[in-house]
């Protein structure tokens, strides 16, 4: 199972590797205020694991006096709508110059190469990111032989205007070596902060950990005691624990929201994937009572379609949700054609699906705009695609219409019949092919479509190429369905019933 680790306690894993952090102290709930707080001004931080976007929460508070800090940290330390914190962040009011962004992430690898981890770097960090692929920096890395702060050096000479490169490089080296380390999924420092001095310092940090990764010397850190038997889950957000288990690749985060919706509000539910998105719609929404918002949910990092597909059907689970609004993060390494295979098949295959709004921005994101054109007269529910440009503060003009659209009812989806011909272990599918609907000797859409050369056509059978993986994109079903005969289908089952 993948978890996610909040900021104070990946502070602690970077501490360790002599990575430099804004200084701060850790609030649990019922403790007395720390004697050794910052001077004011400081930030309170709610340290809730998963949770993104905590500013435009309200979970991130800059604090001038005593008197506000004392209402702040109750405010805090209670319930709130994303469930209870485990305590409170309190890190001082830093003179930031400029704000950068890294992150770590792992490379599964292909045939041909070993897995690995990717380090990205852009200089323009802060909230939205996911929308400044422009200026990002992907280095691959071994994890036997992770490169030095000279190597890194080199590669971040390509940003021109980039100061103090030597401190951010051995800032980076400093967080691979904790990425390695800890064997981490992810690690995000976001913002990585220049201050007026030169140097460098995490200002706002997360993690994401396989389970079953943790060493036990680590546990406390990554388990602790106190925490182990309050997160207070709901039931759809244990199903989405559950495909992180068996899926851990990419973030995949959900959480349902706690408070009583305003009377006749529209309930939405949401995935926008990457926190530009999230951070625009939550400025258009935040303050109207006619919408209100199911969920919070962040699926981006690089996942599988399989697990953006599984994760909708989650979303798509909530009961009383009116419309589904979806953006795309905007990132390089997140394929939106893949992503919008992923949205299809969930709102073919859901027993609920809902009208739709969704943007497509990133790689691919042409090809994304493209399937939809083609298969959104077909969905038991209407649809309109959006292109990049436009934010999802511009798409809630048409929630109300959309959300009184009529829309089929009974849709049942039927499993693929026989025996899978391939099993994908992880990201985990079976993949079921019917030769009788194939009989010429040329390779069918769905094998062309393979875009790592797992799937194989050899003497007019399907086979695989052992040196090669699936990367769950699902390009062959979609290939199969759109210029084939329906040759092969791709069955995702869930870890739970959803509906």
């Amino acid at each position: 199972m993948m978890s996610a680790l909040p900021e104070y306690r990946t502070r602690i894993l970077l501490q360790r590797e002599n990575v430099p952090l804004v200084s701060g102290v850790f609030m649990k709930p019922g403790e007395d205020i720390p004697l050794d707080i910052p001077e004011m001004p400081i930030f309170l931080k709610a340290q809730i694991p998963g949770a993104t976007s905590r500013k435009s929460h309200g979970l991130v508070r800059r604090v001038d006096t005593y008197e506000e800090l004392e209402e702040n940290l109750d405010v805090l330390l209670s319930p709130g709508k994303w469930g209870q914190a485990e305590g409170v962040l309190i890190t001082e009011g830093l003179d930031i110059e400029t704000e950068y962004y890294a992150g770590c992430m792992l490379d599964f690898g292909t045939g041909d190469k070993l897995p690995g981890g990717v380090l990205l770097f852009s200089t323009e960090g802060g909230s939205g990111v996911e929308e400044r692929s422009g200026s990002l920096l992907k280095l691959r890395f071994s994890l036997l032989h992770p490169p030095v702060t000279e190597e890194i050096e080199t590669e971040l000479r390509e940003f021109k205007d980039l100061k103090e490169c030597k401190a951010v490089a051995e800032f980076l080296e400093g967080m691979i070596s904790t990425y390695i380390r800890y064997k981490l999924i992810v690690l995000e420092v976001n913002p990585l902060g220049l201050l007026k001095d030169g140097t460098v310092a995490a200002v706002d940090c997360r993690a994401e950990f396989e389970n079953n990764a943790v060493s036990k010397r680590d546990r406390e850190i990554f388990f602790p005691p106190e925490i182990g038997s309050s997160k207070n889950l709901t039931r759809l957000e244990e199903i989405v624990e559950l495909i992180n288990r068996d899926d851990p690749s990419g973030t995949g985060f959900f959480r349902q929201n706690r408070e009583m919706p305003p009377e006749d509000a529209l309930r939405v539910a949401t995935n926008l994937c990457g926190g530009g998105g999230k951070m625009l719609w939550e400025m258009t929404t935040g303050s109207r009572t006619d919408i209100f918002t199911m969920n919070e949910s962040d699926t981006s990092g690089g996942l599988s379609a399989f697990k953006s597909y599984r994760i909708l059907r989650v979303i798509l689970a909530q009961k009383e949700a009116r419309v589904l609004l979806l953006t795309g993060s905007g990132m390089a390494f997140q394929n939106q054609h893949h992503l919008a295979a992923a949205v299809w098949k969930a709102l073919k295959e859901s027993p609920s699906p809902l009208p739709s709004l969704l943007r497509f921005g990133g790689t691919d994101e042409d090809k994304a705009q493209a399937l939809f054109e083609e298969v959104s007269d077909s969905l038991p529910v209407p649809v309109r695609t959006y292109p990049p440009e436009v934010f999802p503060n511009a798409m809630v003009d048409d929630i109300m219409e959309i959300a009184s659209l009529e829309i089929e009812t009974g849709n049942e989806y039927v499993p693929p019949s026989g025996e899978p011909a391939i099993i994908v272990e992880r990201p985990p599918g079976k993949i079921y092919f019917y030769p009788e609907k194939w009989t010429g000797d040329e390779s069918p859409p769905s094998v062309k479509a393979c875009p790592t050369g797992f799937l194989q056509w050899h003497n007019g059978e399907l086979c695989t190429d052992p040196d090669a993986r699936c990367i769950g994109c699902l390009m062959c079903e979609t290939a199969s369905l759109m210029e084939g005969t329906c040759e092969l289908i791709i069955h995702l089952e869930m870890p739970e019933e959803v509906d």
